[in-house]
Order: structure tokens, then C-alpha cells, then sequence
């Protein structure tokens, strides 16, 4: 492949959220209609699925934790070109999986905030043992975080929003695995201890970014084991000899789907569920993740 043609600005961790200008509410209001024209072209009954599989062994995790399943989703992007039938059978996918938790990586909505209702009834029947956790995407951000992160609450998602959660196992509940959120990289305020503040350094540490770019501006002094991401959608479309024309990503293609590793801290970014702008995926399936953890 060569390319990408486009690739997204360079953008660092802020310590204060952004609110989306009028230009970004224009760009949304016109990708909107195109959505609305393009919809009939989707074809979602057709499409596949796919279930990737991540076996992931972690340093330090308990053996209680062996064999531990993670359902991951992440850009849904419920909208005029992502139909409620697709989501909802992403949502009875993720449940066949059997997972003991579940975690969400954003973008639930695109351009409208008229979609944000809908996700109470659509995300609700996702349940686990541990809970369902999310962080939002930049373009929850577009629609209102505060609309969507009430849709999220009431569906009885756990918003990690620069914190985190401790899961535990074993007989006297001695093992411990932390999972955490950060904001979106675009618009919300990264502050990467606090999302990690009061976990031990002997905990293994799994930290949900909706953007794989955040890899890149990790502390070297902050433990991180695992980061799940998505908002890059694989590319979307592989087009022939070119590749993807348009990744969201400051880095090309360095995080453009998959598995990778740096420092002995690893990354895994998901081409995610949905779709933008048009209801197109060539050559890059959508995809929800399950990953089994085991003791390293």
C-alpha cells in the first residue's frame, strides 16, 4: 500500500476539554446529508462481522484471572448510514461471547444528537459479570458528550472518564486487574495519572483511548500493559494498490488496525463496527474483539 493520501493534524493531550466550533458544526451538519444520500448503498444485511480473537498475556495478573474474556466494541457510529438492526446485532454478538466484561470504546453516534436517544434501548442489553464500561469518542463530542454520556448511564454503561475500576478474583479476592478510560485526544482533557490514581504498580493495567494516538504520548513513568482503541475504522475502505485515502490518525498508517507493541507496552486498535460518511467497508470488515487474558 502507499499512502495515505490524508491523514488527521498533529494533536497532543490537553488538560481542558474543547467544544466543537462552528466549522466542526457545519462539517457535521454537511456529512450528515451525505450520510442521508448515500444510506441506501449499505447493504448491512450482507455485510460480514468478524470476531477477533486476542489471546493477551499480562505481567503480574493473578491466575484466577486466567482465562478472563473481554468483549470489546468500539465505533458504532449509529446513524443515517448505520441502521439500528446492525448495532443491535453487533450488541447479540458480544453477549454469545460469553464475556466477564465489556468494554466500550466510543463513537456510539456520528453528527446528529437525534441519534443519542436511541442508544439507551440499544446499548442496554449489554450485560457481564463486571459491568460495561465506555469512554467517549470525538464524535460524541460533535453531538454533546453530556447528552451521551446520560444515554450511557441510563443503559448502565460505567463512563471511565480519567479513572479507573478494579476488578478482583481469587479466593480471597487478592487478585486484582485495573481497567481505565481517558478522554477523547480532539476535545476532552487527557490526564493520564489521575486516570490511574490509587491503582498499585503491581496491578496490571488495561486503559481504554478512543484514539490509538494517545499510545504515542504516554508517560514512560505511568504503568501501562494494554490500550484498546478504535476511531481509525482500519481505514474503512482498501482501496486497490492505494490503500485507505483518508486515515484519522496524526501517524498514518502506524496504528492503523491491530496489534502493536513499544516499550513493552502494547496497543491493540479495532476496526470498529460501523461506518462514516458512507456505508462502505472494502476490504476492512467490521469487527468486534475478544480478548482472553492469561498470566504472563
Amino acid at each position: 500500500m502507499i499512502g495515505p493520501l490524508l491523514h488527521a493534524p498533529r494533536r497532543e493531550p490537553r488538560s481542558a476539554p474543547l467544544l466543537p466550533g462552528p466549522v466542526r458544526r457545519l462539517e457535521s451538519a454537511a456529512t450528515h446529508w451525505v450520510e442521508r444520500l448515500t444510506a441506501p448503498l449499505g447493504r448491512w444485511h450482507k455485510k460480514p462481522l468478524v470476531v477477533e480473537r486476542q489471546d493477551v498475556r499480562l505481567r503480574d495478573l493473578a491466575p484466577a484471572f486466567d482465562g478472563y474474556r473481554i468483549a470489546f466494541l468500539t465505533d458504532l457510529h449509529y446513524s443515517a448510514v448505520v441502521p439500528r438492526a446492525w448495532i443491535a446485532r453487533a450488541v447479540a454478538v458480544a453477549m454469545e461471547l460469553a464475556p466477564d466484561l465489556i468494554l466500550l470504546g466510543g463513537d456510539y453516534v456520528s453528527h446528529r444528537p437525534d441519534y443519542t436517544e436511541a442508544l439507551v434501548d440499544l446499548l442496554r442489553p449489554l450485560t457481564a459479570p463486571d459491568g460495561v464500561l465506555a469512554v467517549l469518542g470525538n464524535h460524541d463530542h460533535y453531538v454533546g458528550a453530556a447528552a451521551v454520556r446520560d444515554a450511557l448511564a441510563r443503559a448502565g454503561v460505567t463512563e471511565l472518564w480519567n479513572a479507573a475500576v478494579t476488578i478482583r478474583r481469587g479466593a480471597g479476592r487478592e487478585g486484582a486487574l485495573a481497567v481505565a478510560g481517558v478522554g477523547d485526544l480532539r476535545y476532552d482533557a487527557i490526564h493520564f495519572d489521575a486516570a490511574l490514581r490509587g491503582v498499585p504498580e503491581r496491578v496490571p493495567r488495561i486503559v481504554l483511548s478512543h484514539d490509538p494516538d494517545v499510545f504515542a504520548y504516554w508517560p514512560p513513568a505511568v504503568r501501562l500493559d494494554l490500550m484498546l482503541s478504535g476511531h481509525t475504522h482500519g481505514g474503512q475502505a482498501h482501496l486497490p494498490l492505494l490503500g485507505p485515502p483518508f486515515v484519522p490518525s496524526q501517524f498514518g498508517f502506524r496504528y492503523l488496525a491491530g496489534a502493536f507493541e513499544a516499550d513493552g507496552r502494547r496497543l491493540y486498535v479495532s476496526r470498529g463496527v460501523g461506518a462514516i460518511t458512507a456505508p462502505i467497508r472494502w476490504r476492512c470488515p467490521p469487527e468486534i474483539t475478544l480478548l482472553v487474558l492469561h498470566p504472563a
